[in-house]
């Protein structure tokens, strides 16, 4: 497995313990239905960091698959 692969990895873990807490927090200060106010803001973040993590994994392996086309144009 390589390091970007093991970054993204890590980094969803992460985001996933944080929409945890988030949901936590929604649970707590919700007034009415509890569990749905809970799982809207708990997901929310969840989708909104994993959104970010793969459109940043996108980019960097377009970058880097742009770098070896460069690369091996050269050699030509």
């Amino acid at each position: 497995m390589n390091r970007t692969l093991y970054s993204m990895i890590w980094m969803m873990a992460i985001i996933a313990l944080v929409a945890l807490i988030w949901g936590t927090v929604g649970y707590v200060y919700a007034d009415e239905h509890p569990l749905r106010r809970a799982a809207f803001v708990g997901g929310s973040v969840l989708i909104a960091g994993w959104v970010l993590v793969l459109t940043a994994v996108g980019i960097k392996i377009s970058r880097l698959k742009a770098r070896r086309r460069a690369s091996n144009s050269d050699d030509d």
